[in-house]
């Protein structure tokens, strides 16, 4: 059985709610924060924040290619 996926970004602001899919979103662009929420894709689960990521799950994002 084959597997396929289709990985689409989610970020959220945790001030003001604000929503979008933008690809590596750092500031919100309606109140300027920086405490952003990311939902991803990593090994096959969606997870928000990369806070508690080890050092390989933290490589494969930044290896990540994005194609927009």
């Amino acid at each position: 059985m084959g597997y396929a996926s289709v990985n689409h970004n989610r970020n959220r602001c945790l001030k003001c709610g604000y929503e979008n899919a933008v690809s590596r979103l750092t500031e919100c662009p309606k109140c300027g924060s920086l405490e952003i929420d990311r939902l991803q894709r990593i090994t096959g689960y969606l997870v928000g924040t990369t806070d508690r990521w080890n050092s390989a799950k933290l490589a494969e994002l930044n290896d990540r290619v994005v194609h927009e």
